[in-house]
């Protein structure tokens, strides 16, 4: 079930500017404290901020280079009408897959793509420097924290202080960043964050604007209505698929 957070569109609160702080949120529901090592963590902030989708796990061979074969996967994607692949760390993959491969390269299919079509996609377009592939369904987070800085803070200050203090990086590894006109937003895609991982991140930011970690909104960044989680993982139902 989806975290009673601030669940205010950022674009909304952006073309507001003339009124630049939004209101505050309700008060959160019971956080899941679980950073659960390598298996999946647990989380409350589920619905449209979480999505399946078809991966792929590539081990490259010997002496490759991993970029060049994102950049071929990505040409071949596009090339195709696959659509846009969109690179993430090996922590999506179930922790069965995971004991048998730890990838060099980690890409997910668009939404809506099938793991028969990824199978079809690597059958068809697997780049020389593939040595073995595994595809799998997997469960991302795709989301978007936002926050309206308090008055007189530059929304650019305010990503300055995020990337120096750290937390961002520690808590999402990768994340990409959008300064605007009246503040800024954080996207997050890959393996599901846990609640105790949001907070750290609605509290960094809110160090960082200077203002309370209720007005950093999290929303999905895609629309959908996503996978609910309260009733625990749901099966998958394809299992790995490995290809040499």
């Amino acid at each position: 079930m989806l975290g009673a957070v601030v669940l205010c569109g950022a674009g909304v609160w952006f073309a507001r500017s003339a009124s630049p702080e939004p209101a505050p949120a309700p008060a959160p529901a019971a956080q899941v404290a679980d950073d659960a090592g390598d298996a999946r963590a647990t989380t409350s902030f589920d619905g449209p901020l979480v999505h399946r989708r078809a991966a792929v796990a590539v081990h490259t061979v010997a002496g490759a280079d991993p970029r060049h074969v994102a950049r071929e996967l990505r040409s071949a994607a596009t090339g195709a009408g696959v659509g846009a692949l969109t690179e993430s760390t090996f922590a999506v993959f179930s922790a069965d897959l995971l004991g048998y491969l730890v990838p060099e390269l980690t890409v997910v299919l668009p939404e809506g793509a099938t793991v028969v079509e990824a199978e079809a996609f690597m059958r068809d377009h697997r780049p020389a420097d593939v040595g073995f592939y595994v595809v799998e369904p997997v469960l991302v987070h795709d989301l978007t924290f936002a926050v309206v800085p308090a008055a007189g803070v530059a929304p650019a200050a305010v990503r300055d202080a995020e990337d120096r203090e750290g937390v961002l990086s520690d808590s999402l590894n990768h994340y990409e960043t959008t300064v605007q006109r009246a503040g800024l937003t954080v996207r997050y895609f890959g393996a599901i964050l846990s609640d105790g991982q949001v907070l750290a991140v609605r509290e960094a930011m809110a160090r960082a604007a200077h203002v309370t970690p209720e007005r950093v909104g999290v929303e999905a960044g895609e629309p959908g209505p996503g996978v609910d989680l309260s009733n625990g993982t749901p099966d998958l139902e394809d299992a790995p698929h490995r290809h040499g």
